[in-house]
């Protein structure tokens, strides 16, 4: 095993041995550079620093440093990072301090020169437009340049390819116990110049906040989120909030339609002040006003079915109607129907279009998994080494999370992982597999297998997502696979029941030879045990009708389909009607 003294030498921190302890130069937590970290070199490896007041021990310390493996894991991780070309940070600054259509833009917003040299802001001109670059600094390496294009052109930006994203002036909240967070680095700029030196901001928009950066801002006791007051700069706060974790997350509500640069272009620091002494924190999930409760409403009545995440299948839509936050998803079928299958299609036609998802399966280990995925979208039954090679770079940064317990796991242990990996990758779905394997006890299956239902559905509403859980069947006569299997046929299904949003069941008719016909001379083995035909039914729904579809399941390569209108009807269609 190996010893606090053996891990801290092999990451190369600089310390020395002081009373017993290891005393290291610098804090890896508030990056404080005056020898306060301590840390026991005995089994276990106590630490404290007692300049930031972060404490734990070697396991939470290898995990901050992530030098442990989280039990989620990324499907498709993103390509090794590059760094921009050197002095490119130094070459945009001297061009931008010639230009005098630059500096006046900035003198516009507010940005004195102190901000331009300190921030090194530049300028590049290409294809007859003008970009303002922001350089992005770890401690004084550069990371990467963001450029923002500037009048008469369009607003839009860009960052140099394949580079790290990191958070902006993050070398400035050494030592505080409180940070203001903004949507972008001109904020943030604004708020240093006025006297805020704490200031950070996102670097890749309101919508996106990396799982790194939650690490980063795990010490702060007060993180004040300065985000723009119109919808969708206030949709964003709320976002990052529920991530950092609404306890100690704070809106400063700025007028509607500013920004923290628009702000000071008539207010100053005093004014600015006072808007901070009103912040509040944000309202809990699943409390809100009547006229929120309204106004989401509206918004889901424009969208119609758009209102909630979309499966790949139109016809499924139509009887789902999208899952909407803090829905509670039950999905079963029999044995090899393809329950698994059917919820992993859905994860990952998500992921492909942003949505972070996590499928955590107890069945099925990740790499398993991500063989059906391959399979999925390849087409492709046999998989060889370079359609591997291909899918981790077509798949590359895909925001499709795995997990899998290789022991039986506790209901609070599994929901505590699934709250923590919400937050930490900004999930908006997820697929657990499968219920029953929660239950510990024989003598309490009932009892045991609602408080897993209703710890998801709290979980769901809780998070403000949709979570699907998958639900096994009772064990049914062979003779009865015909029949489509009714919602009271799933085990224990009186502590299902109550608190799923919607149930569907997935049929599919059983075609495998029979006892009777495997002894005639006129045999033909079957190259199936189940019909491809799958019928989905919406059992129940708490928000609508439900009803019936049809899918095509290619099992060779782990995919559901649309069924193609141009084809004339075959036995597995008229088995349904």
């Amino acid at each position: 095993m190996q010893t606090p003294t053996d891990y801290i030498a092999s990451k190369g921190f600089e310390y020395r041995p002081q009373s017993g302890q290891l005393v290291l130069k610098s804090c890896p937590f508030c990056q404080d550079e005056k020898w306060h970290f301590y840390i026991s070199p005995n089994e276990g490896g106590p630490w404290y620093c007692h300049k930031c007041g972060e404490r734990g021990n070697l396991y939470s310390l290898k995990k901050y440093l992530g030098d442990i493996q989280e039990p989620i894991q990324q499907a498709y991780k993103k390509t090794q990072t590059q760094k921009p070309t050197p002095n490119m940070d130094d070459r945009y600054h001297q061009a931008l301090l010639k230009d005098q259509e630059g500096l006046d833009y900035l003198k516009g917003r507010g940005i004195n020169v102190e901000s331009i040299e300190r921030f090194k802001l530049g300028i590049l001109q290409k294809n007859g437009t003008k970009w303002l670059s922001i350089p992005h600094y770890r401690g004084d390496d550069l990371a990467n340049i963001k450029f923002r294009s500037l009048p008469p052109a369009a607003k839009t930006f860009r960052r140099i390819p394949d580079c790290a994203s990191i958070m902006f002036n993050l070398n400035s909240i050494k030592g505080h116990k409180e940070v203001y967070l903004t949507e972008g680095e001109l904020d943030a700029i604004t708020l240093s110049q006025a006297g805020i030196e704490n200031a950070i901001s996102a670097t890749t928009g309101a919508g996106s906040f990396d799982p790194e950066w939650i690490d980063q801002l795990k010490r702060f006791e007060k993180i004040y989120i300065v985000y723009d007051g119109d919808e969708a700069g206030q949709k964003g706060a709320r976002a990052v909030a529920k991530r950092l974790g609404f306890n100690r997350c704070f809106n400063v509500g700025l007028p509607d339609g500013q920004d923290p640069n628009d702000f000071f272009q008539e207010n100053d620091i005093f004014a600015f002040q006072q808007i901070v002494n009103q912040a509040q924190r944000f309202s809990l999930p699943g409390v809100i006003s009547t006229q929120a409760a309204i106004d989401r409403l509206k918004r889901e009545s424009a969208q119609g079915e758009a209102a909630g995440l979309l499966t790949p299948w139109d016809n499924v839509n139509t009887l789902v109607r999208g899952f909407k936050p803090g829905d509670l998803i039950v999905l079963s079928a029999p044995p090899k129907t393809g329950k698994t299958t059917w919820a992993l299609n859905i994860c990952s036609a998500f992921a492909k279009v942003g949505t972070a998802s996590l499928f955590y399966c107890l069945e099925m280990r990740p790499e398993r998994l991500i063989k059906k995925h391959i399979q999925s979208e390849f087409r492709k039954e046999v998989l060889e080494a370079d359609d591997i090679d291909r899918a981790s770079i077509q798949f590359s940064g895909l925001p499709l999370y795995l997990a899998h317990a290789f022991k039986k796991q506790k209901l609070d242990d599994i929901l505590n992982l699934i709250r923590n990996a919400i937050q930490r990758y900004d999930l908006q779905f997820v697929v657990f597999d499968n219920l029953h394997f929660l239950i510990r006890s024989v003598n309490n299956v009932n009892e045991e297998l609602g408080q897993a239902v209703q710890g998801f559905k709290l979980l769901a509403e809780e998070m403000e997502i949709p979570i699907m859980a998958i639900a096994q069947p009772r064990k049914r006569d062979m003779g009865g696979r015909d029949e489509v299997m009714r919602a009271d046929d799933i085990k224990y299904s009186n502590a299902v029941h109550a608190d799923c949003d919607q149930m569907i069941i997935l049929h599919r008719k059983r075609i495998a030879s029979r006892a009777a016909e495997v002894d005639r001379e006129t045999f033909t083995a079957k190259t199936e045990a189940l019909d491809p035909g799958t019928l989905v039914r919406v059992e129940a729904h708490r928000y609508g009708s439900g009803g019936e579809a049809m899918l095509y399941f290619h099992g060779e390569y782990s995919r559901f389909d649309l069924i193609e209108k141009k084809e004339p009807e075959t036995h597995w269609t008229e088995a349904y009607q």
